[in-house]
């Protein structure tokens, strides 16, 4: 059996989470400077929807559902996982990251809560404040692209 090198990389997961008003949540990173997506690390035994809710919860306490949920197929119940897509980034003093990125409707949230648990802002953007903000053109797009999925839901 071959063995995964696990020492220059790490398994995250990410979402876009939108809300009624058409706005999706991302969080200030401080190692970046820039605007991502809510999430984090998969931890030992979690799948990447388990790891994905955790990280909204602990970050933000906001309850949500995937915009394309999981499904089963036939009776054999296997898990059919629709992220919006999987990438590999190169996390500058970090490790290479394989994210696992999702899209999701925001069920319950406070707009008093502007602030993950680790003191990082948090803010929502509409299309034309995302056009407008300076950010990595990659989130822009994934963010762009979670509204239209919102949207046609």
């Amino acid at each position: 059996m071959s063995k995964i090198n696990w020492k220059d990389k790490c398994w995250v997961t990410t979402i876009f989470l939108v809300r009624k008003d058409e706005k999706v949540l991302l969080t200030w990173n401080k190692n970046l400077q820039t605007w991502i997506p809510v999430g984090g690390h998969i931890d030992e035994g979690e799948t990447p929807e388990e790891a994905v809710a955790r990280e909204v919860a602990e970050e933000t306490g906001f309850s949500f559902e995937f915009l394309t949920p999981p499904e089963f197929e036939n009776s054999h119940q296997i898990k059919i996982i629709h992220p919006y897509r999987v990438q590999i980034e190169n996390v500058p003093h970090h490790n290479k990251h394989i994210n696992i990125v999702f899209f999701g409707k925001c069920i319950s949230s406070d707009d008093a809560v502007t602030k993950t648990d680790e003191d990082e802002k948090l803010r929502w953007f509409s299309e034309k404040e995302l056009l407008a903000e300076p950010m990595l053109e990659g989130v822009k797009k994934s963010a762009l692209a979670a509204i239209e999925r919102y949207k046609k839901a």
